[in-house]
């Protein structure tokens, strides 16, 4: 009698029919009936009685259960132990970041790094409070955010109250982001008031605090009579592709990552964005992680 027919029979004892256990174990009912004929014709006992009412356990069956079910049962113990082995030699790198193509590209680059090594990789992106909150709790390693002059206080004092801290890689002048025929894109900079006529696209936030906000002009007073609110990166790059609309932010839009359709055009403005990690008081970076981090550094090396 092999492992897998043992694991047949208990699981035709759970569920009490055949039809049912042959669902449960994705095989059809004539091959599982085969099996448990062959049993039987094995160890020359009748396991299963057969009713109107479903199936049951003769009493060679019940005292077959018996011997078999500690089997059966230290059989998955070990496939659990050596399971998690494997995961644990894995190369871990978890990362929750705001949504920056720059980050994807760190990111990629990473995983081309590891080769074949094994790998249980993430990187999520998320609004800034979201970041927050999975390196507090420990779902991610490690996050990318930014602070501005304006935001960076408020910033700090939440990331203290979680016992984060922020480690800035690079300061940033805020870029506006345009498709190539936008009325501005020939600009060489581009003031506040020159992007007020024009509709605004800013990621939607969990958090309604200005202070979280993602694009380079939240807390600067001025007022974009036109909002289009979206959640991820790969719509506001349509949205701006194909409409006069507009956004603010770091200004890095890597080749190969972003849509190339659009352009990025300094700010006039004074206030300066400095991009950086958080991670958890206490908990260093891994070599991984170090090496992402060095990757990112080098990625917005040129726009700093």
């Amino acid at each position: 009698m092999t492992l897998l027919q043992m694991n047949y029979i208990l699981e035709i004892d759970r569920c009490g029919s055949m039809n049912k256990a042959a669902q449960s174990l994705y095989v059809s009912q004539s091959a599982l009936s085969s099996a448990m004929a062959e049993v039987e014709k094995e160890l020359g006992i009748t396991i299963f009685h057969r009713s109107n009412r479903g199936i049951v356990l003769t009493e060679d069956g019940q005292e077959l259960v018996a011997q078999i079910a500690p089997i059966v049962e230290q059989s998955r113990r070990l496939s659990r132990y050596y399971g998690r082995r494997k995961t644990a030699d894995r190369v871990r790198l978890s990362i929750a970041a705001q949504r920056y193509p720059f980050c994807a590209k760190a990111f990629v680059e990473a995983l081309h790094r590891l080769g074949e090594q094994p790998v249980q990789a993430a990187l999520k992106e998320m609004d800034m409070p979201a970041v927050i909150r999975d390196v507090a709790t420990g779902d991610s390693g490690m996050g990318v955010i930014f602070v501005s002059d304006l935001t960076e206080r408020a910033i700090r004092r939440s990331l203290e109250e979680k016992d984060l801290v922020f480690e800035p890689l690079v300061t940033l002048r805020p870029h506006v982001f345009l498709r190539r025929g936008h009325p501005l894109a020939k600009e060489k900079t581009v003031t506040l008031e020159q992007l007020r006529p024009y509709p605004h696209a800013v990621f939607t936030q969990s958090d309604s605090d200005l202070n979280f906000a993602e694009e380079a002009v939240a807390g600067t007073g001025v007022d974009f009579e036109r909002m289009i609110y979206v959640c991820d990166r790969a719509t506001i790059y349509n949205v701006m592709a194909h409409t006069d609309c507009v956004s603010t932010g770091s200004g890095i839009l890597p080749e190969g990552y972003a849509d190339d359709s659009l352009v990025s055009i300094p700010l006039a403005d004074d206030q300066n964005m400095r991009l950086g990690v958080i991670r958890r008081r206490g908990r260093p970076l891994t070599e991984m992680e170090q090496s992402f981090v060095e990757r990112l550094r080098e990625i917005t090396a040129d726009m700093g």
